[in-house]
This record gives C-alpha cells, structure tokens and sequence, in this order.
C-alpha cells in the first residue's frame, strides 16, 4: 500500500497576521512583567529563600535565559512553525522524542492556566477587593473580599477567566492584538504608578502607613514582635540564599519564548522574534529590578520577612504583598483604583497569551496525525484552530476543579523542571542543526564559523538548562517537591511516548507512516 500523506492538508490553513508587537505580547504576557511580577518576586523569595537578594536574584535569573533566548530566536528564524520546539525536536531529534517534549510542555502550560486562575480568584480578586475596600473605608468591599474566596466562588471566579482567555485567542488575530494591547496598557500602567508612589515615599513613611492602616491596631513594630515571639528571627542576605534562589527567578522570566509556538503566523518572522523573545526578556528584567528594588527601599527585607512568616495570624484581609503595601502609601482613590485595576487584570493578559500556546500545539500535533486531525481544523473566520481551543477550554475547567476542590494542588509544582526539560531538548536540536539541516541553518548568522553561532548558542543554552533542572528538583519550594509530583512529572513523559506509540500504530493500519514526519518540515 502506498503511503499517504502524513499531514493533515498541503496548508496549514493559520495565517501570518500577528506583527512583532503581537509577538512581544504573546511572550510578556507569559513572563506578565507588572505589579504581579515584582510582588510574587518578593513574596516567593522571601517565603521560600529567605536571605535571598532579590534584585541580585533576578540578574542571576536573566543570565541564565540570555543563552536560551538567543537559540530560540535563531530557531524560531530557520524554523518558524506553530508549534515550535516541538517541530524542531521532531525532525532533529526523533519524531517520539519530539512529541514527548511538546506534549510534556503542553501539559506544564495548561497546568499553569489553571493554578494561575486559581490564584487569581484566591489571591489577586480578594486582595483587589480589600485593598480599595481599606483605601476607601468600604466595610462591605473587605467582607466581600473574605466571602470570595469560599472554593466554589474561587471556581466559577476562575472559570470566567479561562473563558475569557480562551475568547481572546480564539476571536482572530486582529482583535486578539486590541484586547492583549488595551491589557498591556493597563497592566503596565498599574506597574509605572506603583513604581512611583514607591519612588516618592521613604521607609519611614511606610512605617507610618502601616501603623493603624485600614483603622486596625496594627503598628510596624508590632508586626516585628509579634512575629518575633511566633518563632521567626531575621535571615541576613547571604550568597547562599541567593543562589538557592536562582530556580524561582527563572521561573519569573519563564515566558520569553513562548512567542516560538506561533511563529508559524508571525510576519517578517525573521526580525520580529528578537523583539519577541529577547525584547520581552529584557523588558520585564528591567520592569521587574525597578520594583523590586523600589521595595527593598521603602518596604525592607525585615519588613516583608516578618510579615510573610505571619501566615494566617497576618491582620488584614488583604495578604502582605506589595500590592497591600503599595495601598498604604496612596491617598488618592483614582490612583488607588487603577493601581489595583492593573493587579486584578494581570491574569487575564496571561491567559489570552497562554490559550494561544497550547492552542498551537495541539494544532501541531493534529496536523502531523498523532492526535485526532479535527483538532487541526481552523475557522475560516477567526483563522484559529477552534476545536483545538475548545478541548484546552475544557482540560483547563477540569485541571482548576483539582486545584479548587481537592489537596492536590502540589500536583502542578513541575513547572520548571518540564520546562528545563524540554527546553534542554531544544537545545541539543538547536546544537544539530547545521549538522542535520545545512539548508536551514545557512540563513543563520554565524552559520559559516567553523562551529555555527546556533550550535555554541545551543551548548550554552543546554548547559543552562540541564543546571536548572538540576536546581529545580534540589529545591522543595519550586518542585516536584513531592513525591505525587515527581509521580506526575514521570507519567506525562511515559504518557508523551504512550499516546506517539499508540498513534504511530493505528496511523500505520491506515497506512500513514508517522515515521516521515522527521523528513519532512510542515508547509507554512
């Protein structure tokens, strides 16, 4: 029996309408450089690394994404393909090996819509009720801040926001670029005025904000000995506590290249993912070392250590984040409200982008035949893959309900060591590539070294990553920090080979040799 073709049609049917702003969008929405960034900076570190530098923290974290930023974007020009690293790990590597990665991303990247949801009405909705509650002297609005997070508010909270996500990226290229850029405009306006009042306000102004905020009893010296009598004692910065730190500011500039998933759609492709990947890098690097240092300045390290350690016994409504802290010093309520407008959009900015990932890889592994080729289909309207959309809907809406409704959140703790996996994998792709592609990796600068810039760039970027992993899994607080997570983390990879080898069975009854797809490059 003949062959068949192995893909879906001759065309992808996705066209090149994203711009490189769209591009830089899809990618800082991921990395989400805002109010968020900064706080979850300072909250995790503290909490989890206490000790750490913050600010020198995040230098570290950016030097270990340069190496990976620099491939992707090399790759991303010989390649530009929905889908990515999973394309190009696929026919370097081994098409099984290649599904593995890309299903064991897109896993990490629907797992993250749905804690990121679930954060979003557990912590950021309630802190946005309180904090203006407090701000404005509404009782009702710090009420309504306690009563939202009952966990099955906290759901249909979070199930509004994956719908909504899933409606940006799925509208069409043109309007998902006016809503992800009106959401870019308010975020990062809520960053620039928080980055102001910090800029404008002194350590002893803060402590003269915090005593009696909100009309309670608390005073800056009594968090400190009220902490203090609770067991906690100051941690000193020390280079320990900041190089343990390292995993977790990895994970806040985990987002950068994202934007690689649809490169199959973005124009001028070729110059547009270096503003894409590295420009978004190095913005929320610098967004993000703006407000952390602003906090170190007006809020301290004492400060933050004594009130994270507090737990529950903290005395507001509202968590001790710096947005809460940001609340205290501003006495404007229109500036207070579009501070907090910004925090309480941030999510919804992450989601659009992230329905757009894992849209595009379910698209691709349709359209190459492993899983069913009705989720390759796209709407001739939107020029989106619809059905492809809705079953990431749906998986999310079921991942969230885990989180929600169940211990089981710990589940999800992979993040890092899925991504360092798969993004070690790219690498070594990026390091055969003038080797196994010489067509491909001419258009390359440095292509006629005698060891190609893509191939020294993949060494370093493989090195970094293989290090992260390495740090991820050593660190309880970034994970699998349990043994259920590392249990998950393995049966997505054994799943990955799973479903390839079951699909690469069936497709071969039918006469369709998946086995091509490592010597053929999907059409534009």
């Amino acid at each position: 029996m003949k062959p068949r073709q192995v893909f879906v049609r001759e065309a992808t049917g996705l066209v090149r309408e994203f711009s490189w702003f769209d591009a830089f969008n899809i990618s800082a929405a991921i990395i989400l450089p805002s109010l968020w960034s900064y706080s979850s900076q300072v909250a995790f570190l503290t909490s989890a690394t206490p000790g750490a530098d913050w600010v020198m923290s995040e230098h570290l974290g950016l030097l270990f994404m340069i190496p990976l930023a620099i491939t992707y974007i090399l790759m991303s020009r010989s390649m530009p393909r929905s889908g990515g690293d999973y394309v190009w790990v696929s026919r370097l590597l081994h098409p099984a090996i290649g599904f593995m990665s890309g299903w064991l991303f897109w896993f990490a990247v629907l797992t993250a819509l749905a804690v990121n949801v679930f954060i979003n009405s557990s912590v950021i909705i309630p802190l946005f009720l309180a904090s203006i509650g407090y701000g404005l002297g509404n009782s009702s609005l710090v009420g309504l801040a306690s009563a939202v997070t009952a966990p099955t508010t906290v759901y249909i909270l979070g199930l509004v926001w994956i719908a909504v996500g899933a409606v940006i990226a799925g509208i069409g290229p043109k309007y998902f670029s006016r809503a992800m850029l009106v959401l870019f405009a308010l975020i990062a306006l809520s960053m620039v005025l928080s980055f102001a009042v910090f800029a404008t306000s002194s350590h002893a102004d803060f402590v003269n904000a915090v005593n009696g905020y909100g009309g309670s009893n608390m005073t800056y010296d009594g968090i400190i000995n009220q902490a203090k009598s609770g067991g906690w004692s100051y941690s000193p910065l020390s280079t320990s506590a900041t190089l343990y730190s390292i995993p977790l500011s990895i994970l806040l500039f985990t987002g950068m290249n994202y934007s690689a998933a649809a490169s199959g759609e973005i124009k001028n492709v070729r110059s547009s993912m270096g503003y894409a990947i590295l420009g978004s890098l190095l913005f929320a690097w610098l967004m993000n070392v703006i407000g952390t240092q602003l906090s170190v300045n007006v809020v301290g390290y004492e400060f933050a250590q004594a009130s994270l350690s507090l737990g529950s016994n903290w005395p507001l409504v509202a968590p001790p984040w710096i947005p809460t802290f940001v609340s205290m010093l501003i006495r404007n309520p229109l500036l207070l409200i579009l501070i907090q407008l910004g925090w309480l959009l941030t999510f919804l900015w992450w989601n659009g982008s992230g329905f757009v990932v894992v849209t595009r890889y379910v698209f691709a592994f349709s359209f190459d035949r492993v899983l069913p080729a009705k989720l390759a289909d796209v709407n001739d309207r939107f020029h989106t893959p619809v059905n492809a959309t809705a079953l990431n809907f749906v998986l999310c809406a079921i991942m969230l309900a885990v989180a929600t409704f169940t211990p089981f959140v710990g589940l999800y703790e992979n993040t890092v060591a899925m991504c360092a996996i798969v993004w070690f994998l790219g690498s070594v792709a990026a390091i055969l590539l003038p080797y196994k592609n010489k067509e491909l990796a001419s258009i390359l600068p440095g292509s006629k070294w005698r060891v190609p810039a893509i191939t020294i760039a993949g060494i370093v970027s493989m090195i970094t990553m293989a290090i992260t992993f390495y740090f991820s899994v050593t660190n309880p607080l970034v994970g699998p920090s349990t043994p259920m997570a590392g249990a998950v983390l393995v049966t997505t990879i054994v799943t990955g080979l799973a479903v390839y080898g079951v699909s690469y069975l069936l497709n071969k009854r039918r006469g369709i040799d998946l086995a091509l797809i490592s010597s053929q490059i999907p059409p534009e």
